[in-house]
């Protein structure tokens, strides 16, 4: 019995043995298939990011061209507003009122300057004058400044008060 349990054991080795490539060439597969499947994911992610990527940029995009657009519709508004002052036709008011609020339904919003604390973020002071407000105080609005969603699309053009009237800040 001792020879058939070598020869067992010998058919045994020469079975392992024949397995043995199969098996090296099966892990060699898997190994490749496994790094394939790296690459496949690396690639999503690189092009998930490069959607996000252009979605951000066409949304900025379609921002600044939205932007582009109020500036002009704020510009016919302001010239309606000043027809209205000048002739106070009723159906006109009409149309001014439709018009800031088409504007306001947009995001755009007037700034709110006269006798505000003058800032460069949302007025461009174009002068100074002597007034009884304190320094630093806007004192006249020259052109109507505009916000878009919290973003000033339109500065303030401004005047702001360098204090009293007799040369002196309101502060001393």
């Amino acid at each position: 019995m001792g020879t058939a349990k070598k020869e067992e054991s010998k058919k045994g080795k020469s079975k392992a043995s024949r397995k043995s490539p199969y098996k090296k060439r099966i892990e060699e597969l898997e190994g490749e298939l496994k790094a394939k499947e790296e690459k496949v994911l690396r690639l999503l992610a690189d092009f998930d990011n490069y959607r996000k990527r252009m979605e951000k940029e066409m949304r900025s995009a379609a921002a600044r061209e939205k932007e582009k657009l109020m500036l002009k519709f704020i510009d016919i508004y302001e010239n309606l507003c000043s027809a209205y002052k000048s002739i106070k036709d009723e159906g006109l008011g009409i149309v001014v009122s439709q018009f800031r609020k088409a504007l306001e339904e947009e995001g755009v919003k007037e700034i709110s300057a006269v006798g505000k604390k003058f800032d460069y973020n949302l007025h461009h002071a174009v002068a100074t004058e002597e007034s009884n407000e304190e320094e630093g105080i806007v004192i006249k609005e020259i052109r109507k400044g505009y916000v878009m969603n919290g973003k000033v699309i339109k500065p303030s053009y401004v005047v702001v008060s360098k204090g009293d009237k007799n040369g002196k800040n309101s502060g001393n």
